[in-house]
């Protein structure tokens, strides 16, 4: 839960290059012509306009809640602390399970799709700290889990050891379908009711 290992950024470097792939022609004749002609001088108002916003690839979906706004689902809350679990004994074979195929996961990195047996484990080896959720609250089909970090078998957690992490982790029959990195803090004045920590 701290920053992606070489493992995730494997599974980036992937989603990069399929992404890249996309659209492009491949004979470079266009770019070579394009190249070579004298563009017109635009001004600053044209090139702002003619300039596509470009989206951050590493923000969390502006779908996904920050923070709880009510009592997080318990069933949701049995299936995330059983997941922790079995990470934190660096169980993570049994870990992975807890994950759906499909599934998206987003960890300092962009939404990564999560679609085979091996990119699953990968993303729970690419966890380097266990973690207790010591508070669950719900948004929607959401849960918003703080954690505390520390050092599990397996793992190289370092400085992580004892920090705060958040996550916003959307459960459905039984399976993590999405987990997303929270910031670490919750937005001042944004407390609403959540369950107990144990």
């Amino acid at each position: 839960m701290r920053r992606p290992t070489a493992i995730s950024a494997v599974l980036v470097a992937t989603a990069v290059a399929a992404a890249g792939g996309c659209g492009s022609s491949g004979s470079g004749t266009t770019s070579t012509r394009a190249a070579r002609s004298q563009p017109q001088q635009q001004t600053p108002q044209q090139e702002q306009q003619q300039t596509p916003r470009q989206e951050d690839p590493l923000a969390i979906p502006a779908r996904v809640p920050r923070v709880a706004t009510g009592p997080a689902d318990p069933a949701a809350e049995r299936v995330i602390r059983a997941w922790l679990r079995e990470l934190g004994h660096n169980h993570i074979r049994r870990a992975a399970q807890y994950f759906a195929l499909p599934s998206k996961f987003q960890n300092g990195t962009p939404v990564l799709e999560v679609t085979t047996e091996m990119e699953r484990i990968a993303i729970n080896v690419a966890l380097p700290c266990g973690a207790r959720a010591t508070r669950f609250g719900g948004a929607g089909q959401f849960t918003i889990v703080t954690f505390r970090l520390f050092q599990r078998s397996g793992g190289d957690c370092g400085g992580g050891v004892g920090a705060v992490a958040r996550g916003a982790i959307r459960v459905r029959r039984g399976q993590i379908r999405e987990w997303y990195r929270l910031p670490d803090q919750e937005p001042p004045g944004t407390a609403a009711p959540t369950g107990p920590s144990v």
